[in-house]
Parts: C-alpha cells; sequence; structure tokens
C-alpha cells in the first residue's frame, strides 16, 4: 500500500480516477492517520476508514474495519474533513459504528419496504457484492412485494408460515426457504437499531419449519468425465471449450470464472491474483503447467476474436459491445457445467489424496479452527503449486480414462509434460 501523502487542497484538485486500470485512485492523510481521498469516476471524496473494536480492556476484539463516507471535496475543505475525521474516529474508538442505521423510534414503525432499503444499506456499510444487493431486491420484488406496506410489527407468525408455504408450493422449496430467510435477516437489524426493545414483537419466521432441501449441485461421476470431455470438445466457441476446461481444473465459482481479468494474470509466478473473492478476500489462484497451457490458449483466442479485450473470456452483447462472459450454462452440457465442476474438482481432490487444507486453500475456502489462525497461505504457495499439478495430473488421468494412483507431488517437468500431451498434440515449450 502506498504511504500517506500530505494532502493539500491543490494536490486534491489533481486526483483522477485511474481510467487506464478501471479503478479509484485512494490517497491516505499522513496528518490524520485513518483519513483519506478516494477519486472514483463520477465524484472525489474524503473517507475515513479504521478498525472497531467491541469488549471490555484486555478482552478486545476486532469486529470489522469501518469505511465511512464523510462528504465530497466540492462539498468539505480539507480542514473540514480532517476535523469531521477527527469526530468520526473518536467515535469508532469507541466502540460505534458510524454506518449504522439511525437507531430512532421510526425502527418500531418501519414498513416491510423501508426494513429492506435498511437492510440493504447495511449491506452496503459492509461492502457486501453490489450483485448480493441486487439478488436481495429482485427477491423481495418476486415474493414479498404485497407485504411492502405493511407495518413490520403486522406481520405475524402466521403469515410467516402461510407465505413460506405458499411460494413452497408455486416457486419451490429451495426459493421459499431463501424467501423467509431474507426477511428473518431484514427483521433482526431492525430489532438491533430500535430503541425500545418492546417496542417490536419477536422475529415472526422463527414459527416456519423449514423445508429440508437437497444440494442440487451433482457431481460428474469420474466414469462420466470422458464423455463430459468429448462433449466439450465439440462446442463451437474456442474460448467458452477452454473457459469450461479451466472451470474443472481450477475448481473456480463460476462467477469469478467468468469474469477473469488480463492484469490479474502471473504466469511466470504460476498464478492468477484475484482481487476480490466472494469472501471479500484476495486470492492467488495457484496454476499447474495444464493450467498454463489452457490460460495461453485463451489467451491466443481472445486475441484472434476480441483484440484488445481487457478479460480472460470476453464475448459480445446484443449491442455489440465486448464484455466479460455473462453466462456458464451450454445447452449441449445441461447441469454439467458452472458450479458441479467446483463439486466435481473437490471430490477428485479427495480421490487424489490431498490434504483438507491443502483442498481448501484452492478452493478459497476458509480453514476451520486454530490451523486457520496460524497457517498462512502465501507461505505455502509453492507447495500449493504442487498440490495443483497433482490434482491437473488426477484430472488429466479420469479425462483420459486411466486414473492411476498417486501418493507424491509432481516434482518433474518430463511427467507434467507427458500429462500435457493427453490433451494437446503439440508439445508445449518448456520454461526458460
Amino acid at each position: 500500500m502506498p504511504r500517506p501523502t500530505k494532502l493539500t487542497e491543490a494536490f486534491i484538485k489533481g486526483l483522477r480516477y485511474d481510467n487506464k486500470r478501471e479503478k479509484p485512485v485512494i490517497v491516505r492523510d499522513s496528518a490524520i492517520r485513518g483519513l483519506m481521498v478516494v477519486a472514483n469516476k463520477g465524484t472525489t471524496s474524503f473517507k475515513v476508514q479504521h478498525d472497531l473494536w467491541t469488549g471490555e480492556r484486555g478482552r478486545r476484539r476486532k469486529e470489522k474495519t469501518v469505511r465511512c463516507t464523510l462528504g465530497t471535496t466540492e462539498e468539505l475543505s480539507l480542514d473540514e474533513a480532517r476535523t469531521l475525521a477527527m469526530q468520526v474516529l473518536a467515535q469508532i474508538k469507541q466502540g460505534v459504528d458510524p454506518n449504522a442505521p439511525a437507531a430512532g423510534p421510526g425502527a418500531a414503525a418501519w414498513t416491510v419496504e423501508k426494513m429492506f432499503e435498511e437492510y440493504v444499506e447495511d449491506l452496503r456499510a459492509r461492502e457486501c457484492a453490489e450483485r448480493t444487493i441486487a439478488d436481495v431486491s429482485a427477491l423481495v420484488r418476486r415474493y414479498l412485494s404485497d407485504w411492502k406496506p405493511i407495518p413490520i410489527s403486522e406481520i405475524t407468525r402466521s403469515m410467516a408460515r402461510e407465505r413460506h408455504r405458499y411460494i413452497s408450493g408455486k416457486n419451490g422449496k429451495a426459493v421459499a426457504n431463501h424467501a423467509l430467510r431474507l426477511f428473518q435477516a431484514a427483521y433482526n437489524l431492525a430489532l438491533r437499531v430500535v430503541d425500545d426493545a418492546d417496542a417490536l414483537p419477536d422475529n415472526p419466521v422463527k414459527a416456519v419449519t423449514y423445508n429440508r432441501v437437497r444440494a442440487s449441485n451433482r457431481v460428474i461421476m469420474p466414469d462420466e468425465l470422458p464423455d463430459w470431455w468429448a462433449k466439450v470438445q465439440v462446442l463451437p466457441n474456442p474460448l467458452r471449450r477452454v473457459m469450461h476446461t479451466l472451470g474443472l481444473f481450477s475448481g473456480l465459482r463460476p462467477g469469478t470464472l467468468v469474469s477473469l481479468r488480463r492484469e490479474w494474470l502471473k504466469l511466470d509466478e504460476s498464478a492468477i491474483s484475484i482481487p476480490r473473492m466472494k469472501s471479500g478476500r484476495p486470492f492467488d489462484l495457484p496454476l499447474s503447467k495444464h493450467m498454463i497451457g489452457l490460460v495461453r490458449e485463451a489467451l491466443a483466442a481472445g486475441d484472434m476474436l476480441y483484440p484488445s479485450s481487457p478479460w480472460l473470456f470476453p464475448t459480445r452483447n446484443k449491442a455489440g459491445r465486448v464484455i466479460a462472459t455473462a453466462t456458464w450454462k451450454e445447452r449441449t452440457l445441461p447441469n454439467e457445467t458452472g458450479h458441479i465442476l467446483r463439486h466435481t474438482y473437490r471430490t477428485i481432490a479427495q480421490r487424489a489424496g490431498i490434504d483438507q487444507i491443502s483442498a481448501r486453500q484452492l478452493l478459497d475456502h476458509k480453514v476451520q479452527g486454530i490451523d486457520g489462525v496460524y497457517i498462512h497461505e502465501k507461505a505455502l504457495f509453492d507447495r500449493l503449486v504442487a498440490a495443483q499439478e497433482r490434482m491437473s495430473m488426477a484430472i488429466l488421468d479420469l479425462l483420459n480414462g486411466k486414473e492411476k494412483n498417486r501418493n507424491r507431488f509432481v516434482d518433474t517437468d518430463e511427467e507434467v509434460e507427458a500429462y500435457y500431451t493427453i490433451l494437446h498434440p503439440e508439445k508445449p515449450e518448456k520454461e526458460k
């Protein structure tokens, strides 16, 4: 992270959004620790960022990192921003979140529509993905729209149970569970911020018995993989062929896979550095030599079909504009692309004897327990690359119908190249 800079009015006036990298420019103030100025596309704003800690002295714990917008540079001078920043920082140091919804008397009288508006703002304050926020709004619009004008205090337990039964019958059990769990989460926010704890009844969704729903994503069985591979190879679009193949070899979430950008590629380091995953954390995806070959295939196809595209898997929208691929489904591969490849990857990892911690780290899953505190992924990256090599060879064996028991990590270029040629007739060039 760049060192803090002593901000001046002239310096702030000269700040501009980074169009080349499509990223906002962030500069931290050296005078007030925690104050920063952020140049976005439309506006330049003053913001404060600081860790929020709670608990008694000696037993304090970090709750989260709070980022609060003070105002735009047109609304506030630098001196005013520094004064306001000191006030907000003092508030955060006292354990108060300045982004928390106001706990005024209105919380008890919220309508369902108002409750979800406050819930969406709370999601934004927690820096949740915009896609998550859009999904919330869509779900409310589809399944709870007639509740919007009703005060939340008038939503009864019997109403919640009846709505759950209705959605289960009309739209499916999983959708019903999702809709009512969303209402429950939003109502819990109202209970947290209302002044008078007795002003709102207990959460009505507590009366709902959720449907038992099996996971919809099955796994592609080992003996089905050669047929799956054959169907992928006859797809007319070379980029989509590589995209699905890389999905199997990486286990990436499909939303992350389709949005990969060329600037994230670090092939000389055997990695793709993804700045933000679903977890909110950055993630360095380890690449085997076979995966590097797949990435190079995608780059070559992209250069030919979509020159100068910033994405690894670009396409065109209806208006003809080049965008990142938005869908991972194929008519000829019903229920055999997308998240099922992540399930399949994890299953193959278990069959191949990849240890539990490495398997979780390869998929950007949080390592549970005390190991998650003491184990640092960056220090183990070379071992993760070796584990990824072993995974690629296990997958290649399955695709070729020749699964073998492998009890060691791959450590020779000759062995990797031998397996690479199973699916690539032309021998890859050796790394210099």
